[in-house]
Order: structure tokens, then C-alpha cells, then sequence
């Protein structure tokens, strides 16, 4: 490390005038400007890396480097002045924990304040600088408060600089994330507390507030994850806060901020307030005049989701907490929202919020509304009308929302009724009701599994066909809402209950009842995956045994249709498994097993297996990378290839149908994310016979090789330009006129729209060769875009694409 910083030092020393002194301005050749740029880059990366033994760094700093970064600082070339300060940010944690246990006391203050003084004396003429064009004014100041040594003087004045640069219209962003990571960091990369920032607390934060009128997005994001920190870190320290005055002020600056319009903004204000309420819950009725309506109004929204959902159910439950408002009347609140209007995401959403602020009450309270839930539900009979359909579904939702951290146990009775209300349920005529009810159960399973998890197994184990869909659906529901909770802890005890009944129903013929099968064991997967992973190898490996020479499994072949709807399930699984961050090191391990399922003739399991890869390839491209070359591209390449036509007889006339598509279209769509993802495992020179292949094949295969045509001519120009013979035969017939006729002929509303859209997807593909170096040299492609583009019928479409550029 020395050896490095004295080189470092070296190359900074170079182009530097020998007669400059204090703050003169140092020339450097410009041959050096990059050279001097690349060895602060290095220096920060070892610093930032931590990799290296503090001790040395820290050495190696005040022996070597200190010295000539400081001077860096006063360089001509802002890059480098940026640079220098990005690396003087990361020098004060190395004088806290770059001492060995034998360095004494005094002698770790000396150097602590000698290296307090000179980053003081190098960066605060920087900061104090009218001009900032050039000065990243966040680093430098980070540098200095980051220093635990700085004077009292020397920190007032810091903090002066820090609130004129954040009323400077120029500077004030930088100065928010400045206020804002000194209020976060500052305690663990100081040896003695956090910075008292209480001489500027109340002006900033008034400031920030100001901020949140302006029309500028940038600055009002800012300014509310800087509010959300700053009151965190610093709210209850500052003593004239504590009446709330300016709390209520900020939280009505802040609430016009909640609306559905822009989601990210309403979640941020939402924080705020949560924080506010929690450092300081006299400004409770600020936020029940200014911040609740809006948020009652967010409750009910069509396009509410996480994060701001989760934001609304937590200002929801501090508000009940805090005593912001009585729970009854927030109750009743949210209840009124329950009108014909709602949609079923709102209603879904309504049932959470009322659900938080339930389990938020006290027992008394709770106790009413259970009390209220049994009887709506126990009454309602079967309804049949909208509205008592809308409000049986409220109260199932808000009864699973609530027992997914209540135990209904603890309760007389309330368990047991709440069992038989959802199984019941299952009965109705009412669609919304039987899925309310799935979702409910599934959900209280989490607060009482012993009443219903077993309750779901049980029934399972009945074998009503009817109620299997919706009976996997609440286990979905339960591993889902476990996954979320804590992972593999509340898992473990409940895998040995759960498993057997996910193996019984993976080869059930209601591809529905599969698909629940599926997504239940690819979460399980992320939360147990020894376990989940071991199992489905077993089951490809006892039900490898698929007989489809054609395509299709014999109607007699009963084991084949077993096996294959197994294996179909397996490589679902193994596809949610992957979108869901399932641990790579363990799914490599077992990846061999499940691609050989691509090797399945029949059709189904390898679009499965397809649509597997495809995950893969998109979600985690190093699980497969490996893979590429051997198990997977030869595969790719037959399949895009393949077809299975067969003809329906309709009666009146006879249709052509192709099994094979759906398993062409899932090729292409891996090749195209491969480009991206992985490009070194695509052969681009064997892959061009199968995208000229493509371009010729049916529309929806169409469309994917032009949207590849138009991506590679960007990657890979000069295979386009060598295979273009084998492109114009594709491109010739597509723009035939009698080809163009065929596709819009007797058509209108979206068909019309759609056939459009193709043409212009292939006129992207044609232009984006042509723009080519070269290709315009073969003269069938350039007489074939002389032609389109000279054709009056492509003119509307050719300058739709141009003004798409």
C-alpha cells in the first residue's frame, strides 16, 4: 500500500511548478491531466474497497498521500478538484480504526488533529467560495464533518457554509445530500457522537420544507428523503422543535404531495410524516387535518402499490400509536371509503389499511371489531348483490389481514368460526368471495397456523377437486406472506406439514392447480432451498420417462402423461424459484439436472423448460453462463427449427396449426435477451441461418427477429452486413404487395392496428440495415430498400419512424 500511495504521489508531484507556495495555482501539462486523474481514481477505490489493513492505509495516508491530495484540491481542472475531495472523504474513518491496539492515546490525538486541521484549512476556502461551478460541495463537506477532531469553531462554521449553500439555488441539492448524510453517518464515523446539529436544525429543516412548494421533482425528492433523515437522526434533539410548531408546518407543506399522481413522491411524504409523528407526537393533529384526508383519499386508489402502500399502512398504524386520531373515528374513516366504486385492488387495499390499524389498538377495540367481522359474515348468508358481495369481501380481507399478526387463539371461539366461515365460503356461487376467502385463510394461517394450516391440509386431503385450486391458492398465500415475515425461520416447522401435499398435486390435470403447485415450491425454494432444490431433482429423476415422438403423448400412455405434467410443474417451479432471488450458489448446483429437461420431446415440458431458461437468462445470467455453450444453445438451435404442424378439422374448413410456435417464440426471446445479458455465450455467426429463419417464419416470430435485426445492428454490424443475402429473401416477401394486401385486407379496429404495427416493425429492421457500412454494396438488398422506400403506401409509416428517432 505505501509503495502504491508513494507512486501515487509521484505522478501528482509531475507538471507542478516549483516556485508555487499556499494557495498559488499550480500548472500541470496536459499530458498528465488523465494520468493524475487515474491514480485518484485508484486511490479511492482502495480506500472505498475496504480490503486493505486500515493500519497501512492509514500510514500510509499521512507518510506519503495526504499531503499531495490536499494540494490536489487547489489543482486548475475541476475533474481532478472532484476527484480529490471524493478521495478526502473516505481519509477520516482511517484515523478511527487504522490504530493498532498497542498506539497510545495521545499520540492518535496529535495525528487525528494535525489531520483535522489540514483537511480544515484545505477544503474550507474551497467551500467558502462564491464560485461552486466547479466545486462538488457535498464531498468537501462530508470530509470535514466526518472528522471527529474539528473544532467548535471550526464546526459552526462548517455549518454557516452548509445552510448559505443550501439556500443557493445553485448549490441547495448538494447541500441536502450533504445535510443528509452527515445526519446518517455521523455517528458511526465519528469516535464521539453524532454532530450536533442542532444550531441549524430548525432553519434547515424550514428550509428543506420551502423546497416542497417548488415545481423542480428533483429538488422536492431530495428535500423529503433529507426531511425523513434529518428528523430521524435529529428530530427530538433540537429543543425548540418540541412543541411541533414547525413539524406541522413541514407536514402541511408535505400533503399536497400525497396523490396517486406520483406515487414515489406521496411514499417519501408519507415517511416523513411517519418520522414525525414518532419524534414528536404533538404535531398528532397537524397530521390528522393536513396529511390524513389525502392519505384516506390514497387508500382507495386504483394504482396504489408498494412502496407506497406499505408507506400508507405504516402512517395508518403510527397514526393510531401516536393518538394522532381515536381509532374508532379513523375506523370509520376508512370504512365510508367502501362504496360501489371500488375496484378490487382498492377494496384489497381499503382491507389492509383497516387491518394495520386493528392490530394497532388495544385488545378492547380489537376485540369489537373481530366481534363486528363474525357477525357481517356469519349473517350474510350467500349474497348475491353487488353490494353485499363488496361487503362480505371487505370483511374477509380485513379478517385475513388481521389474523396475519393476530392470533385468532387467543380468543374464545374466534378461531374456529373464522374456519368456518372460509370454508364455507369456498361454496358460493360469488367468484370474489371464494378468492377473498383463499386469500383470508392463507393469511390467518400466519398468526394461528395450528387451527388453519391444518385446516387447509385437512381439507387437501379431502380430495374435493372443486376447492383445490382455491385451498393451493391460501397456501400460496401463507408461503408468500412467510417469505416476506422472516424467511427460513417460520418456515422450517411448517415444511414437513406443507410438502407432501405440494408433491401430491404436482402431475393434477388442472394446469391451474399446477401453477399454484409451481409458485408455492419456487418460493419455498428461496427460503429452504437444500431441501426444495433436493426434492424436485428427485422428481425429474423419477419421471424422466416421457414418450412424445411427435410432439403429443399418446392418449393411452398414462406413466408419459404423469411424467411429463411432473416435469412441467419442475421446471415452473425452478422459473418462479429464479425470478424470486433464490440463492445461485445452490440452484448451480442443481441446474444440470433441470436443463436436461430441454431435451423432452414433449411439448409443454420443453416450452416450460424454455420459458426456465428464459427466467434465467434475465433474472440471473450468471446461474446459467456456464451452462450456455453445452446444454443449452444446441438446444435453442433445434427448437428455432422446429415445427409441429397438424390440421384441425373445423367442419365447414380445415385449419392449420402449429404446436411448435410457442416454443419458437420462447427461443427467440432467449436469443434476444442474451444479447444483452450474455453476450459472449451467443455465436453470432451460427446464430444468423436461424434469425434469417425467423424473419421468414409467422408474424409473432416476425416480430421478434426485427426487433433482434435492429438490436444487433448496434452490437454486431459486420455479421448483419455478411449475412444479408439470407435476409432479403425474408424481407422481399414480407413487402410484397400482395403479402401487405393479405395482412390489412377486410380488416379494421385492431386487427388493422396490428397489422400496421407488423409493417412498421419490419420497415425498423430494413432502415436499421441500411444505415449499415457496406450492406447498401449488395445490390438486391439496395434495389429492395430503393423500392420501399420509393412505394407511396410505406411513406406515412417511414416518417412515423423517423420522428420516433
Amino acid at each position: 500500500v505505501k509503495s502504491i500511495f508513494v507512486h501515487v504521489k509521484s505522478f501528482m508531484a509531475e507538471g507542478r511548478s516549483s516556485d508555487g507556495g499556499g494557495l498559488g495555482i499550480h500548472r500541470e501539462a496536459s499530458v498528465n491531466k488523465m494520468l493524475k486523474l487515474d491514480a485518484l481514481c485508484l486511490v479511492r477505490v482502495m480506500l472505498e474497497c475496504n480490503k486493505h489493513d486500515p493500519v497501512h492505509i492509514k500510514s500510509g495516508l499521512l507518510d506519503s498521500l495526504l499531503a499531495e491530495l490536499c494540494l490536489a484540491v487547489k489543482e486548475q481542472w475541476y475533474k481532478v478538484i472532484a476527484e480529490s475531495l471524493r478521495v478526502l472523504t473516505e481519509v477520516p474513518r482511517y484515523f478511527l480504526v487504522g490504530y493498532a491496539s498497542t498506539d497510545d492515546e495521545a499520540t492518535k490525538k496529535q495525528e487525528r488533529d494535525k489531520v483535522a486541521i489540514t483537511l480544515y484549512d484545505t477544503i474550507e476556502p474551497l467551500l467558502a467560495a462564491s464560485d461552486q461551478r466547479v466545486c462538488p460541495i457535498g464531498h468537501g463537506f462530508s470530509a470535514l464533518f466526518l472528522h471527529s477532531n474539528l473544532a467548535e469553531s471550526q464546526l459552526q462554521r462548517l455549518l454557516t457554509l452548509l445552510i448559505e449553500k443550501l439556500r443557493n439555488e445553485t448549490t441547495r441539492i448538494a447541500a441536502i445530500k450533504t445535510l443528509s448524510s452527515v445526519a446518517e453517518s455521523s455517528e458511526e464515523m465519528t469516535d464521539n457522537g453524532k454532530i450536533d446539529l442542532s444550531p441549524i436544525l430548525g432553519e434547515s429543516i424550514s428550509v428543506m420544507a420551502s423546497f416542497l412548494k417548488h415545481q423542480n421533482r428533483s429538488l422536492k425528492q431530495h428535500s423529503l428523503e433529507s426531511l425523513n433523515t434529518v428528523i430521524t437522526n435529529h428530530g427530538s434533539s433540537g429543543p425548540s422543535l418540541a412543541d411541533g410548531t414547525l413539524f406541522s408546518t413541514v407536514l402541511e407543506e408535505l400533503a399536497v404531495l400525497i396523490v396517486d399522481s406520483d406515487l414515489h413522491l406521496s411514499h417519501l411524504s408519507m415517511r416523513v410524516c411517519i418520522s414525525t409523528l414518532r419524534v414528536c407526537p404533538a404535531c398528532g393533529p397537524a397530521a390528522k387535518t393536513h396529511v390524513l384526508p389525502p392519505s384516506l383519499v390514497l387508500s382507495t386508489s386504483s394504482v396504489l402499490q408498494e412502496p407506497g402502500l406499505e408507506s400508507l399502512l405504516a402512517l395508518l398504524e403510527q397514526m393510531v400509536i401516536s393518538s394522532a386520531i381515536d381509532f374508532k373515528e379513523l375506523l370509520g374513516m376508512l370504512r365510508e371509503k367502501s362504496d360501489s366504486t371500488l375496484g378490487k385492488h382498492a377494496v384489497g387495499n381499503l382491507a389492509k389499511c383497516i387491518g394495520v390499524i386493528t392490530a394497532a389498538t388495544t385488545p378492547e377495540n380489537r376485540q369489537e371489531v373481530v366481534t363486528n367481522l363474525l357477525s357481517t359474515l356469519e349473517g350474510a348468508g350467500a349474497p348475491t348483490d353487488p353490494d353485499g358481495v363488496r361487503q362480505m369481501v371487505l370483511s374477509l380481507l380485513v379478517s385475513g389481514d388481521l389474523g396475519r399478526v393476530f392470533d385468532y387463539n387467543t380468543l374464545d371461539d374466534v378461531a374456529a368460526r373464522m374456519q368456518a366461515i372460509y370454508l364455507s365460503s369456498f361454496n358460493l356461487e360469488a367468484e370474489e368471495i371464494k378468492h377473498a376467502a383463499s386469500y383470508a385463510l392463507g393469511r390467518a394461517s400466519i398468526g394461528s397456523p395450528a387451527v388453519f394450516l391444518q385446516a387447509i391440509v385437512s381439507a387437501l386431503d379431502s380430495g374435493d377437486a372443486k376447492k383445490q385450486y382455491l385451498l393451493l391458492s391460501s397456501l400460496r398465500e401463507f408461503i408468500r406472506c412467510h417469505q416476506k415475515m422472516d424467511g427460513q425461520t417460520g418456515m422450517a416447522d411448517s415444511i414437513p406439514v406443507i410438502l407432501p401435499q405440494l408433491l401430491d398435486h404436482c402431475s393434477d390435470a388442472d394446469e391451474g392447480a399446477r401453477s399454484m403447485v409451481a409458485e408455492c415450491m419456487g418460493s419455498l425454494t428461496c427460503v429452504q432451498p437444500t431441501v426444495i432444490l433436493a426434492k424436485l431433482q428427485e422428481l425429474v429423476s423419477q419421471h424422466s420417462t416421457i414418450k412424445a415422438p411427435d410432439g403429443h403423448v399418446a392418449d393411452s400412455d398414462e406413466e408419459s402423461k404423469k411424467n411429463s405434467l411432473v416435469c412441467w410443474t419442475v421446471a415452473t417451479s425452478i422459473k418462479h424459484a429464479v425470478a424470486s432471488k433464490a440463492p445461485v450458489s445452490d440452484l448451480a448446483m442443481a441446474m444440470p439436472d433441470f436443463l436436461r429437461l430441454l431435451q423432452v420431446e414433449e411439448v409443454s415440458v420443453r416450452n416450460a423448460s424454455l420459458l426456465m431458461v428464459y427466467s434465467a437468462v434475465h433474472h440471473m445470467p450468471q446461474l446459467v453462463a456456464s451452462f450456455m455453450k453445452e446444454l443449452i444453445m444446441p438446444s435453442l438451435y433445434e427448437v428455432a427449427k422446429l415445427k409441429l404442424q397438424r390440421v384441425v378439422d373445423l367442419g365447414p374448413f380445415k385449419h392449420t396449426v402449429d404446436d411448435a410456435l410457442p416454443l419458437r417464440k420462447s427461443a427467440m426471446s432467449i436469443f434476444a435477451t442474451c444479447q444483452e445479458k450474455l453476450p459472449g455465450s451467443l455465436d453470432i455467426a451460427a446464430f444468423m441461418p436461424v434469425l434469417a429463419g425467423a424473419l421468414d417464419d409467422l408474424e409473432d416470430v416476425q416480430l421478434q427477429a426485427h426487433q433482434i435485426v435492429v438490436s444487433m445492428s448496434v452490437r454486431h454490424p459486420t455479421y448483419l452486413v455478411a449475412a444479408v443475402d439470407d435476409f432479403v429473401p425474408a424481407f422481399t416477401n414480407m413487402f410484397m404487395d400482395k403479402t401487405i394486401k393479405r395482412k390489412t385486407a377486410n380488416k379494421t379496429g385492431t386487427e388493422l392496428e396490428r397489422a400496421k404495427e407488423w409493417i412498421k416493425s419490419g420497415l425498423r429492421a430494413l432502415l436499421a440495415m441500411s444505415k449499415l457500412e457496406g450492406v447498401m454494396n449488395n445490390r438486391r438488398f439496395a434495389r429492395l430498400v430503393e423500392r420501399v422506400q420509393g412505394d407511396q403506401k410505406f411513406r406515412p409509416m417511414l416518417d412515423a419512424i423517423d420522428e420516433e428517432r
